[in-house]
């Protein structure tokens, strides 16, 4: 195998004269294959360089003490909380953390998922991923997984998430007590972000609760002209709700240039609660999603589903678990006025 051309199963397959999905059972320990059969693949794979490393270890000890990590970018600062918080529930177990960036490209996604599965990961959790629910089902077939910040699909796959319904009702109930009169939201493109679609929807139900006008602005990597728009369009006391804090800071200079007062007839809020929030120059209200607890859920989820939990065997159950968290939100500034 040249450099330009990673080793795959097939390959080990035809060069060990096998069919490739005999070759997937041996890799994965399965008592299913003959001893001799197993032995000689094996040598086969590590003369090709195929998942030879961590993948032989894993072998041996016929469980991994690796938990991989795909996020969607690294320019969320949410994200980097979420995999530190993850890390460290992790490392309390005594596993280890492999971190990788899946970006809204499907085949840069799978790219990513295929390389945890090519070093044998005890179990998989996606942050947000953007991907249908089929190829999340499928992934769940393969390796323990927990979903951080979307629904599950169903399945074997497990997921971690903030109650999005409760979050919009204290957002919106916020603004509404400020005087606000209409909520223009302001999120992703439904590419760009997988918890777009459930975040929307429970604003929209929690503004008709509350008698407030709503409509739905898209923006890409800067929300700065969705917010210049929203404010030209809306004399009236608005309320802008941001997808999260990185699109937010991008509203702040905005509503300053537009004179508007924070907290009389305009108010700002957005999600996650980052450091970027506490700043003193962006001074963000928002919704806080806690870090501490997603990691160790997703960890715990993933873990029992491996059989890595203490005095637990591997969990074959085909019924997904879900953890739904509790919000809070905390207001500064930006809806508050100084």
């Amino acid at each position: 195998m040249t450099k330009a051309h990673a080793a795959t199963q097939s390959d080990v397959a035809r060069a060990a004269g096998v069919s490739r999905s005999l070759v997937s059972l041996a890799l994965s320990g399965s008592p299913k294959v003959a001893a001799g059969t197993r032995e000689r693949i094996e040598e086969v794979a590590a003369s090709l360089g195929y998942r030879v490393n961590v993948s032989a270890s894993s072998l041996a000890r016929k469980r991994s003490s690796i938990i991989g990590l795909v996020l969607p970018n690294l320019r969320n600062a949410f994200f980097e909380q979420v995999a530190a918080c993850l890390g460290r529930a992790a490392a309390q177990r005594g596993l280890t953390l492999f971190v990788t960036v899946g970006s809204d490209q499907p085949e840069v996604l799978h790219q990513a998922i295929e390389s945890l599965l090519g070093v044998r990961v005890a179990g998989i959790v996606l942050v947000s991923p953007w991907l249908p629910g089929e190829d999340l089902l499928a992934i769940g077939e393969e390796v323990p997984v927990c979903v951080v910040g979307r629904r599950s699909p169903g399945g074997r796959v497990d997921s971690v998430r903030v109650d999005e319904q409760a979050a919009a009702r204290l957002l919106v109930d916020h603004l509404a007590d400020l005087g606000m009169r209409t909520i223009c939201y302001i999120g992703p493109r439904l590419t760009d972000a997988a918890s777009r679609h459930d975040r929307e929807h429970s604003l929209v139900r929690a503004a008709e609760t509350a008698g407030l006008a709503f409509e739905v602005r898209s923006c890409g990597e800067d929300a700065g002209p969705a917010t210049r728009a929203a404010l030209h369009d809306h004399p009236e006391p608005l309320g802008l709700v941001v997808h999260n804090d990185v699109l937010a800071i991008d509203a702040v200079p905005v509503l300053r240039e537009s004179r508007r007062e924070p907290g009389a007839d305009v108010a700002l809020a957005s999600y996650d609660n980052t450091y970027l929030a506490l700043r003193e120059e962006f001074s963000l209200t928002s919704i806080d999603q806690p870090e501490d607890l997603l990691g160790e859920h997703a960890v715990d989820l993933v873990c029992r589903r491996a059989g890595l939990a203490p005095d637990d065997g591997p969990d074959t159950g085909t019924e997904a678990r879900s953890v739904i968290l509790e919000p809070e939100l905390v207001t500064r500034a930006s809806s508050l006025g100084r």
